[in-house]
């Protein structure tokens, strides 16, 4: 009963992020150490139609291969309940992006690092790194960064759960790719 209430806790939180993240995008210039931007509102599904949207997520391994990421964290992970992702493009370059992670216990702490990448002369480059740790079991990095028009660009989800000794659970990478045209 008691890892059906956390379970039920995790998911919710999930939920209201879904529905409760507005996107305020100003046109002036930015501190990108002090990032206060509003987070993107996040769709937890992945991408369907990419006729407008050409977003993809991917899950990355350990060897450098990657695989189109499909939502469904039962079949897949022991630790982590469920990841969301956004990258979106506003006025003059600016490139707004978003993770969200939650796991199915909470004693355990989850580490973010989004690695900010533009594809250029066949490599991924990272042009910006945010990191956010959580005590709990869930957690929101988000932040922002003006980029060129006509390139293919990424965020890079490194994503870690600590159990409350320390220990690592798991870690995966996930990746939301997206072209700024």
């Amino acid at each position: 009963m008691k890892h059906k209430m956390k379970r039920i806790l995790c998911l919710t939180f999930i939920f209201i992020l879904a529905f409760s993240v507005t996107t305020f995008a100003d046109d002036g210039p930015e501190d990108f150490e002090n990032d206060n931007t509003t987070a993107p509102e996040i769709d937890f599904s992945a991408p369907t139609d990419t006729t407008f949207d050409d977003t993809i997520w991917t899950i990355e391994y350990e060897d450098g291969t990657e695989e189109e990421y499909v939502p469904n964290p039962m079949a897949r992970w022991k630790a982590i309940e469920g990841v969301a992702m956004s990258l979106d493009f506003k006025t003059l370059g600016k490139a707004v992006f978003s993770t969200a992670v939650a796991t199915n216990d909470t004693s355990y702490d989850i580490k973010i690092v989004t690695k900010l990448q533009s594809y250029r002369n066949n490599t991924w480059k990272t042009l910006y790194t945010k990191t956010k740790t959580t005590t709990i079991s869930s957690g929101m990095l988000s932040g922002s960064y003006y980029v060129t028009k006509g390139y293919k660009y990424r965020t890079r989800n490194a994503i870690t759960v600590y159990n409350s000794s320390g220990k690592v659970i798991e870690t995966y990478t996930l990746n939301c790719t997206r072209t700024y045209k």
